[in-house]
C-alpha cells in the first residue's frame, strides 16, 4: 500500500506543475499580445503629430496638455506647425482654467521669441502663415504693440508687393507721352519754315517783328538771368546758404516717364525715448510710408530697425506728421510710397 500512496502523490504534484506551468505560459502570451497590441497603437501617433499636430485625447487632463506644451518648446514649436505648437497648448489650457499660472507664465517667458519667430515668416514671404502667427500673439497678448509692428510689416510687405506689379503694366502708357514729346520738337522745328512770313517786312513792322522773333529764341531770357546774376553776385555772398537748399527741388524735375519725387516741407524730429536716453541706448528705424496727393503721410511702418522695438513707436509718430509737396505724373499729384531711415543720436 505504501508505494501505490507515494505514485499516486508524484502525479498528482506532476499534474499540477503542468497545470501551473500552461498558466504561466497563457499569461506570459496575454502581456506579450497586449504590449504589441499598445506599441502597434502607439505607432501612428507620431506621423499624426508631424502632420495634424498633437492628437489630446478626448477628456485628457490638463496635466496631459501641459505636458504636450512643454515638449513643444523644448523642440522650438511656438508658433508652427498650426495644432502643434507650445502657444496653442498653452491657450487651450486657459481656456479650460483661465487663473492657471503655469500656462500665464510660459506664454509670457516665450512671447518675445515667439514674435521672433513670427517677423522671420513675414520675412520669408508666407502671408497666410504669418497673419496666423499674428493672430495667435493676439489671443495671448491683444494690447501688447509688438502685434502693432508685426502687423504693419506684414501689411507694408504686401502693399509693396502689390505695388511691384504695378509698373510693369506702367511703362506702356508712360511710352506714349514720351513719343509725342519727341515729335512735338519735329513741329516745333518744322514751325520756323512757315515763318517765312518774316518777308512781311514791308510793312514797316520789320523793327517791331525783330524783337518778336528774340523771344522765341531761349537766349534772351538766360542773358538776361546771367545779366541779373552779376549785377547781385556782388552783395549776395551770403548766398550760398540758401544753395544747399536747391538739392531739394531737384527731384522735382521730372524723369523720362514724366514722373516728380515728393520733396519733404516739414520735418518733425522724433522724441528721443526716455529710457532708451537714460541707458545711453542709440539706433537707427528705417521707416516706409505713403505720400498721398496732398502731401500727407499715410500708412507708416516699420521695415527695419536696430536695435529692435526700442525706436519703432518714436519714429512712427514723427514720420505721420510730416508734410511733402506731392510727387507728381504728368503735372498730376498722384500717391507715392517713400522710405527714410531715422537716426536716434545722443
Amino acid at each position: 500500500m505504501p508505494p501505490v500512496s507515494s505514485s499516486r502523490t508524484q502525479g498528482v504534484a506532476r499534474s499540477g506543475f503542468l497545470i501551473v506551468l500552461i498558466f504561466v505560459l497563457a499569461g506570459a502570451g496575454a502581456i506579450f499580445w497586449w504590449l504589441k497590441k499598445g506599441a502597434d497603437a502607439d505607432d501612428p501617433a507620431p506621423t499624426v503629430v508631424a502632420a495634424a499636430g498633437p492628437v489630446i485625447r478626448e477628456g485628457a487632463g490638463i496635466d496631459e496638455v501641459l505636458q504636450h506644451a512643454r515638449r513643444a518648446m523644448a523642440e522650438n514649436r511656438l508658433l508652427a506647425p498650426a495644432g502643434n505648437n507650445a502657444f496653442e497648448l498653452y491657450l487651450v489650457v486657459l481656456r479650460r482654467e483661465p487663473s492657471n499660472r503655469v500656462a500665464q507664465d510660459a506664454l509670457r517667458e516665450i512671447f518675445p521669441f515667439a514674435a521672433h519667430a513670427a517677423e522671420q515668416a513675414i520675412d520669408e514671404g508666407n502671408d497666410a502663415e504669418s497673419q496666423r502667427q499674428i493672430d495667435l500673439l493676439t489671443q495671448a497678448d491683444p494690447q501688447n504693440y509688438t502685434l502693432t509692428l508685426l502687423q504693419s510689416k506684414l501689411q507694408a510687405r504686401r502693399d509693396a508687393a502689390a505695388q511691384h506689379a504695378l509698373p510693369a503694366a506702367a511703362p506702356a502708357k508712360r511710352e506714349v507721352p514720351a513719343t509725342e514729346v519727341v515729335t512735338a520738337p519735329r513741329t516745333a522745328a518744322a514751325a520756323p519754315v512757315p515763318a517765312t512770313p518774316a518777308p512781311a517786312p514791308p510793312p514797316v513792322t520789320n523793327a517791331v517783328a525783330t524783337p518778336a522773333a528774340k523771344p522765341a529764341n531761349a537766349l534772351t531770357p538766360a542773358e538776361e538771368a546771367l545779366a541779373r546774376l552779376d549785377v547781385e553776385s556782388t552783395p549776395i555772398k551770403a548766398a550760398p546758404r540758401a544753395t544747399p537748399k536747391k538739392p531739394q527741388a531737384a527731384p522735382v524735375v521730372a524723369n523720362a516717364n514724366g514722373a516728380t519725387a515728393p520733396v519733404l516741407t516739414r520735418r518733425v524730429e522724433p522724441v528721443y525715448p526716455t529710457e532708451a536716453r537714460r541707458t545711453r541706448r542709440q539706433g537707427w528705424v528705417d521707416v516706409t510710408f505713403t505720400v498721398q496727393s496732398d502731401g500727407s503721410v499715410t500708412g507708416a511702418s516699420v521695415t527695419d530697425a536696430d536695435p529692435k522695438y526700442v525706436f519703432d513707436r518714436a519714429a512712427l509718430g514723427a514720420v505721420a506728421r510730416w508734410q511733402f509737396t506731392p510727387g507728381t505724373q504728368d503735372g498730376t499729384p498722384v500717391a507715392a510710397q517713400m522710405r527714410q531711415r531715422i537716426e536716434f543720436r545722443l
